[in-house]
């Protein structure tokens, strides 16, 4: 079953909301989800279930290592068990308080056994 544009708002504002106390936000890209998510290429289609999984594993196994990245830096997200790869960016921003919040936009989205990340930084999950 296709994964809709309303699932991944779901998905995008439970993660969030956990993750508002570390100013935290998470975005999919217009690509990511009008592009990529539901591609034809995608053997099997991927599921809304497995991004959950995704998301809550690097949130849980790399949720201090994703803070600390700076503004721009680009990284890849290596499912081992799905085969799925979600390349990001972080974005970083201050508020007029003075208050730093981060952004991680997930730019694409594949299923891909032999995925060649451009990026330095993976986190595997």
């Amino acid at each position: 079953m296709a994964i809709s544009a309303d699932d991944i708002s779901t998905l995008e504002h439970v993660l969030n909301e956990k993750f508002s106390k570390e100013r935290l936000r998470f975005k999919m890209s217009v690509h990511f989800v009008r592009d990529r998510m539901n591609h034809e290429r995608n053997t099997p289609p991927i599921t809304i279930t497995e991004l959950q999984g995704i998301f809550n594993r690097l949130t849980t196994i790399h949720i201090s290592k994703l803070l600390k990245l700076k503004h721009n830096e680009s990284f890849n997200v290596r499912c081992l068990t799905t085969d799925i790869n979600i390349p990001c960016v972080m974005s970083k921003s201050v508020s007029s308080g003075g208050a730093q919040s981060s952004e991680v936009i997930a730019i694409t989205v594949m299923r891909k056994k032999d995925f060649k990340a451009k990026d330095a930084i993976e986190f595997k999950v």
